[in-house]
């Protein structure tokens, strides 16, 4: 009798596990024709894809080529991308090894670890807290400090210029997206490591974690026949077209001077395994990479970026937590250089997705896919999101243009706005004066100065676009000062005696 019992349940388990395996494969065929159907509505130029479902690769497989010059070649689950903003729940979790390792605490202030730390307030300055760094709440306006690579300033540079950057709210109360804060967390990390954020990151997540392939932009964004070419991806009409990018060179230089925010170079295979991790609390092939503790903090949600009636997104370290009726979506997407990616992870469903894309522009064939597997996984119909994001991104703009002011005040004679203009840390502007045209030069950045009205000017930078500069005039000086616009204010460049 235990006999036919037991020859029972071994029939039970093969059945079961076949109709699981059945399910499985059913589950890849759908998720592939998905994937399909958006790369084709898209005119995507590339892209690979991860699903990790109960611990499996359910999907691993690239569409589309790495560019359609005559040197393309096809798009594999070992083809790199650039994978921009998702890059920060990597610093994150890598800066969670170093307070598992107890040299650091998520309350710390940071200022205790980074003496030389400083914001342009000094209350905030002693008490900015290690969990403060990632979470978006500093007080800047969204993307302050984005267009100071531009400049000419590197990510060392650009940590110490965090100082100059006068706040737009009070500290913790509003949630404005910012890289340039990731520059303190690779600043702790390089402490505690003494190694390169760079050599910090290959040694400490990507070994562990077996991502053989991945690395960070430093090592691997030129001459790499791995890597997929940008792409511009735009609206044309009722069509959509790409064309590769060619300001690589400019590429590079923001992305390194922001790297710790945007410049891991990885595949949809190594991704595959960075979703097991996170998807296992932590560990990955029975090894603890993080702490149960530390993970978990990772994802908790520290700063409200927005609601309605039925969901509610909160950030967390480098992470976007998106509650709602059907469990919780943690999410980050990546937009740089033409490429987009998107990490999402889905924990009531034991499920990853990883997107990466060789197209710039938008995340709504990315957000497309995600939104359609988990509903072919939960078994849920809810709506036709690859319609619903297609539309939103083919629908008009209805933004309209700004009018420029009228030069309604004229400027002083040209040769009192020439001259050195000085400001500590950001180095000199000159205002030089030539065949009766003003040039602004600093660092490796020269352009035409264009008249605006009374003491504004103009003039277009590469990578920024259209920069308003300011001249103000001093007690009996015709002009004293100068400052640029590039949203949070920045201070006054003063002008140096002859």
């Amino acid at each position: 009798m235990k006999i036919i019992k037991v020859i029972s349940v071994f029939v039970l388990f093969f059945l079961f596990d076949g109709a699981l395996a059945q399910s499985n494969n059913n589950y890849t065929q759908q998720a592939d024709s998905i994937c399909n159907v958006v790369f084709s509505k898209w005119n995507l130029p590339g892209m690979a894809v991860v699903i990790i479902k109960d611990g499996k690769e359910m999907l691993l497989k690239g569409y589309g080529k790495s560019d359609y010059s005559t040197n393309g070649k096809e798009i594999t689950p070992e083809t790199q991308f650039v994978i921009a903003s998702t890059t920060k729940a990597m610093t994150a979790a890598l800066l969670a090894t170093v307070i598992d390792n107890g040299k650091v605490n998520w309350n710390d202030t940071v200022i205790n670890h980074l003496p030389d730390f400083k914001l342009y307030d000094p209350w905030v300055t002693q008490n900015f807290l290690i969990k403060d760094i990632m979470v978006h709440r500093t007080g800047f306006t969204a993307y302050a400090g984005d267009d100071l690579p531009h400049f000419g300033y590197n990510r060392d540079q650009l940590y110490t210029l965090l100082r100059h950057i006068r706040p737009t709210y009070s500290f913790r109360t509003k949630y404005a997206y910012n890289n340039a804060m990731y520059t303190v967390a690779a600043k702790l990390i390089e402490k505690h490591y003494n190694v390169s954020w760079d050599q910090a990151i290959e040694t400490y997540l990507f070994k562990p974690l077996e991502m053989n392939s991945s690395t960070t932009g430093k090592n691997a964004y030129f001459n790499n026949e791995r890597l997929a070419k940008g792409h511009r991806h735009y609206k044309e009409g009722d069509s959509i077209k790409f064309k590769l990018r060619e300001d690589t060179l400019r590429g590079y230089a923001w992305l390194s001077a922001i790297a710790p925010a945007g410049f891991v170079v990885t595949t949809a295979k190594d991704m595959g395994n960075w979703l097991k991790m996170n998807i296992n609390n932590g560990v990955f092939n029975g090894n603890r990479v993080i702490s149960k503790e530390s993970h978990s903090f990772l994802t908790t949600p520290q700063t409200i970026t927005s609601s309605d009636s039925v969901t509610i997104n909160n950030y967390a370290q480098g992470w976007t937590v998106e509650q709602g009726p059907s469990g919780r979506l943690i999410r980050h997407t990546g937009l740089a250089y033409g490429y987009t990616a998107l990490v999402a992870q889905m924990p009531e469903l034991n499920m990853g997705i990883a997107i990466l894309t060789n197209a710039g522009n938008t995340t709504t064939p990315h957000m497309a896919i995600a939104r359609e597997i988990v509903e072919l996984v939960s078994n849920t119909d809810n709506r036709d999101w690859v319609e619903h994001y297609l539309n939103r991104f083919m629908k008009p703009s209805t933004k309209k243009p700004t009018k420029e002011q009228q030069d309604t005040t004229t400027h002083k004679r040209l040769e009192l706005y020439t001259g050195n203009y000085f400001k500590p840390d950001f180095g000199e502007v000159i205002i030089s004066l030539k065949e009766d045209k003003l040039f602004f030069s600093l660092n490796k950045i020269k352009s035409e100065l264009k008249h605006k009205t009374g003491n504004t000017f103009t003039m277009v930078v590469p990578g920024v676009g259209k920069v308003e500069v300011n001249f103000f005039a001093g007690t009996n000086v015709p002009i004293e000062s100068l400052t640029f616009n590039i949203g949070d204010p920045i201070g006054k460049f003063y002008k140096e005696p002859f």
